[in-house]
């Protein structure tokens, strides 16, 4: 059989284990669809990983009608193979036809499976037990594990680390390098030469297969461990309960059994079942795909049959708790967590080609086709002209191997990994190989404010109640431009004293040597309450903390609530508005007065002249409560205090950068958590849209409205203001759906899922949070935001400089295809012998290409506008144009044959002539190559390239050695040339580099026009 029942629910409801579905997505897919397809079933869902099927189905049709079909579909799809379903899956018609589905969550290796009490579900199935039953079975407490067991656990079980994909080994590398198409070539053409006698060639062509592999060999070498290296980060660390401390480790050092803490932006580090939690939500889009945060209860109620996204009562590794708080005991690590058993089946891969790759992967192939069909007409012009079989089958092959350079598939490689040295050299570190490509087609780069742009170091500026407005500068304040003592003032005291309750900023050290940790923006508060003389900490001692409640999605304000004579203060700071929507009272020179609709009219406007000025603005009020508030209820009857505004100083040279963008084509746009006054003003100084007006959107209207027109808005859109982060997904996506290449800035944990949306996501290095680092495709290791441009300009230039090197190989390949070609069409014979053409491939071909690759930037590179991302690297015009330059450097070399077979007749001189005429071509060709638009005429010219200088004057240096010394001379077949000759060379090959030089001037001139 191959259908199997895995558990049969109520009528109309069963699980089925599918032979051949497991790791199969598109038998998958056909489940799927035929299911769905039969009139009496309501629902299909296929399950890959685990190759079990849901399906809902109406009750009054027999069960084994159902799997009738479904096993009729799987034995089609299954042709010849025998059926080994699941352990857990039962055969229709047997005895038990309902077993408890396979265990998913299992502890950190089979071995740590605990010894315990039995156990009410399946032993994998932890959202189905309590809370108790987790912690007894785990032998472990809602403290935690003491710090001896846990490090027991993790000696035994091993790290709390996922799979990673094992680089090529060395042995591997080298013996790639005598598995491509030309190589097979030159092994034939190597028997066919020991056949005909030609030891000689043989051992030559040996050699040149021997030195061909030590050059790509060290190439993909370097590659590799550059690439290898981007995989790394730094490791990332999460808060846990070890014999009741609170403690933060490393990820990989959690063990089942673990306590974590959970906060908003913690990073969940293993699967676990939450033992208490407070208003929590969890951003499972790493997981799941689902943008929007998901609410978690530790009394959830789940079914056996709950999806995974639907457990309420679980959190699993690589999520992000983006609101409230929690605990939760760990009962899956490393590859046993759901994320883990997914790499598991897609983990250790080896790493995919890049678009670049795979289209050299493709052009390699059709040249390989072609250089089959050149090698076919040049045997068959030899056959006709009467040469000899052998003879020609030798240059046959010869040609087809000159037809495909070797160097075609090494060349993005060990370009791209040179580019990622260069840039990591410039404090860019590179973490994903596709991100260079992506870079130079940025077209929009979206650019989170905090942090970013700005320092994040905020400072308090300016303090306001209903009555008074105090400025702060250099340590100072001024009431009315006089400088005001704040201790005297004791509404601006009492505000001082809200926010410091208000708070989670631990304040260490002594008078004068403050230390904050904690939010910038509660520090730059703190540290003007410490300023003016309050005892922050015996402020707390007085009035303990009973309970927080934190900003949220839904929340924009922060409650802390205090025991105070038999009742709780409340100290309450957030969004102007929320917090001013909650009062009923104002304070005023001590006392309280009720708010009329005048005052709340002037609170709206001062906050708004704030805003105005790109301060961030918090509102502050306190209250009393006869109990504990819940979570979801708003308190009222507070009484408003005042406003406090804070200023987070942008960075230096950012306007100056925005400018640079727009220079290059990019887009520059803005999304922040601020007000919509804020953030225009902001992006007023950040000159965020040039000289035109500035767009901007408030993102509390983005999510009633539909995608289709979020698109059309987002086009003309520089300002995103109040922005959450599931706001920063659907932006960046948006951008996406409207054609845009998309760029994403951020350091913050709630930055994640935008960084991990956008075609590159951009991280900070120093100020990043590990979450935001371990999802970004570049870091930046300096946090300076202005070496991005940077970045954008290194992507363009490791595009361009794979462009030349290919244009350089191919051009030149075509040309001695097409010199080979005309002498046997004009019966001239073999006019190049095979080794001389494999020292073409070897001298002229490797060198100079690679050299191209290290080009530096062209000027005015970050002039133009970024690349189409659906251009293929090179097109019909540049094919075209490489024939046009192989024609006239074949010509130049043809017209020295012609020159030398009149002068000597067709034979070795003549041969010689071109050989030494063609390389010297192509040795010139590539400063030719150096750029499309600049010429060797141009006044200033092109950056000196010291590689290409080397290559060069070295490949020159191999060329005389050729002609010059006696063995050399001899294997090549060369003959010593004259005077005469050498005047004959050196005009056949200036002359195609001045044509083709003189007709890129003429179209760059007929361009500008």
């Amino acid at each position: 059989m191959f259908v199997g029942i895995v558990h049969q629910g109520p009528p109309g409801r069963i699980r089925v284990n599918v032979f051949g579905l497991q790791r199969c997505e598109p038998f998958k897919e056909e489940v799927e669809r035929f299911l769905v397809e039969l009139d009496y079933v309501q629902s299909a869902r296929a399950n890959a990983l685990t190759g079990n099927v849901l399906i809902q189905f109406h009750s009054r049709v027999a069960v084994e009608r159902l799997i009738d079909e479904l096993e009729s579909l799987a034995r089609r799809a299954n042709h010849g193979r025998t059926p080994n379903l699941g352990r857990n899956a039962a055969i229709v018609g047997s005895e038990s036809t309902q077993v408890s589905r396979p265990a998913k969550l299992r502890s950190a290796r089979a071995k740590n499976s605990l010894p315990t009490t039995t156990a009410t579900a399946p032993k994998g199935d932890w959202h189905l037990q309590t809370e108790e039953q987790v912690v007894q079975r785990l032998a472990s407490s809602p403290e935690g594990l003491p710090v001896s067991v846990a490090l027991a656990r993790l000696s035994e079980y091993g790290p709390n680390a996922l799979s990673v994909a094992k680089p090529r080994s060395k042995l591997g590398l080298l013996l790639e390098q005598f598995m491509s198409p030309p190589v097979a070539l030159l092994a034939v053409s190597a028997g066919i030469s020991i056949a005909t006698g030609g030891i000689a060639d043989a051992v030559v062509i040996a050699g040149v297969v021997v030195i061909n592999a030590v050059i790509g060999y060290t190439t993909e070498t370097q590659a590799e461990k550059t690439i290898n290296a981007l995989g790394k980060m730094t490791p990332l660390h999460t808060r846990v309960l070890r014999g009741g401390q609170s403690m933060e480790i490393a990820v990989e050092d959690v063990v089942v059994g673990d306590v974590l803490v959970l906060a908003p932006g913690s990073f969940i580090a293993a699967d676990a079942r939450l033992l208490t939690s407070n208003r929590l939500t969890v951003a499972e889009s790493a997981l799941t795909g689902e943008s929007v945060p998901v609410s978690k209860r530790y009394d959830s109620p789940v079914h056996e049959d709950t999806p995974l996204a639907d457990r309420k009562n679980m959190v699993y590794m690589g999520t992000i708790v983006s609101g409230g708080s929690g605990l939760a005991m760990v009962v899956a690590t490393g590859r046993d967590t759901e994320i883990g058993m997914i790499q598991t089946l897609v983990g250790e891969v080896e790493t995919p080609d890049t678009p670049m790759q795979k289209q050299l992967d493709q052009m390699g192939m059709q040249l390989a086709l072609m250089s089959t069909g050149l090698c076919a007409l040049m045997f068959g012009m030899g056959m006709m002209r009467g040469y000899g079989w052998l003879q020609m089958l030798t240059s046959s092959i010869s040609l087809a191997v000159a037809a495909v350079p070797e160097g075609l598939p090494a060349v993005a490689t060990s370009t791209l990994a040179l580019g990622i040295g260069e840039m990591h050299r410039q404090k860019v570190l590179v973490r994903h190989l596709p991100a260079v490509e992506s870079l130079g087609s940025v077209q929009v780069i979206c650019l989170d404010k905090t942090g970013t742009l700005t320092m994040n170091e905020m400072k308090t500026v300016e303090l306001r109640t209903p009555q008074k407005v105090i400025a702060i500068a250099e340590g100072q304040s001024y009431c009315d431009d006089r400088p005001v003592d704040l201790s005297s003032l004791g509404d601006i005291v009492q505000m001082l004293r809200i926010v410091s309750l208000c708070s989670e900023v631990v304040v260490t050290g002594s008078p004068g040597d403050y230390k904050l940790e904690g939010s910038p923006t509660e520090g730059a508060l703190i540290e003007v309450a410490l300023a003016v003389g309050e005892d922050v900490n015996n402020l707390r001692l007085q009035l303990p903390t009973a309970k927080v409640i934190h900003r949220a999605e839904n929340r924009p304000y922060m409650i802390t609530l205090h025991p105070e004579d038999g009742r709780y203060f409340l100290a309450v700071k957030g969004s102007p508005a929320e917090v001013l929507a909650m009062c009923s009272h104002q304070r005023v020179d001590g006392g309280t007065e009720e708010l009329n609709v005048q005052q709340r009219t002037n609170a709206i406007g001062q906050n708004e002249e704030m805003a105005g000025k790109a301060l961030r603005v918090l509102g502050v009020a306190y209250g009393y409560a006869d109990t504990l508030i819940e979570d979801g209820i708003a308190p009222t009857d507070l009484v408003w205090v005042g406003l406090t505004g804070m200023e987070d100083t942008l960075r230096s040279g950012v306007a100056e950068l925005m400018d640079q963008f727009h220079e290059a084509g990019i887009e520059t746009v803005m999304i922040t958590g601020d007000q919509s006054a804020t953030a225009f003003s902001v992006g007023q100084r950040l000159r965020l849209n040039g000289n035109k007006p500035l767009e901007i959107v408030d993102s509390s209207s983005l999510e009633k409205l539909d995608p289709e027109i979020l698109k059309n808005i987002v086009k003309n859109t520089t300002v995103f203001a109040r922005v959450s982060p599931a706001h920063k997904v659907r932006i960046v996506q948006a951008l996406q759906a409207s054609g845009r290449v998309v760029a994403m800035t951020g350091d913050g944990i709630n930055d994640g899922p935008a960084l991990k949306a956008a075609d590159v996501g951009v991280a900070m290095g120093k100020m990043g949070s590990d979450v935001a680092r371990s999802v970004a495709d570049v870091v930046l290791e300096d946090d300076n935001i202005s070496t991005m441009i940077t970045a954008v300009q290194q992507g363009r230039t490791i595009y361009g400089n794979i462009r030349k090197s290919l244009r350089f190989l191919l051009a030149s390949n075509m040309g001695e295809v097409e010199v080979m070609l005309l002498g046997t069409a004009l019966g001239m014979g073999e006019v190049l012998n095979p080794v001389q053409l494999l020292w073409i491939n070897l001298v002229t071909d490797i060198f100079p290409a690679m050299a191209l690759s290290m080009e530096p930037p062209e000027p005015g590179i970050l002039k133009q506008p970024p690349r189409d991302p659906d251009r293929p690297i090179l097109d019909r015009a540049d094919f075209m144009t490489m024939l046009r330059e192989s024609l006239v450097m074949s010509a130049g070399s043809m017209g020295v044959y012609a020159y030398s077979a009149a002068r000597y007749g067709i034979g070795p001189q003549a041969s010689t002539n071109l050989f030494m005429t063609l390389t010297a071509t192509q040795f010139l060709h590539s400063i030719g190559c150096r750029s499309e638009r600049t010429t060797i005429f141009d006044a200033g010219g092109r950056p000196s390239n010291p590689y290409l200088t080397a290559a060069v004057v070295g490949s020159f240096g191999a060329q005389l050695l050729a002609a010059t010394f006696p063995p050399l001379r001899t294997l090549l077949r060369l003959t010593p040339i004259g005077p005469a000759d050498l005047l004959a060379i050196a005009v056949g090959a200036v002359a195609p580099m001045l044509v083709n030089e003189s007709i890129k001037k003429i179209q760059s001139a007929t361009r500008e026009e």
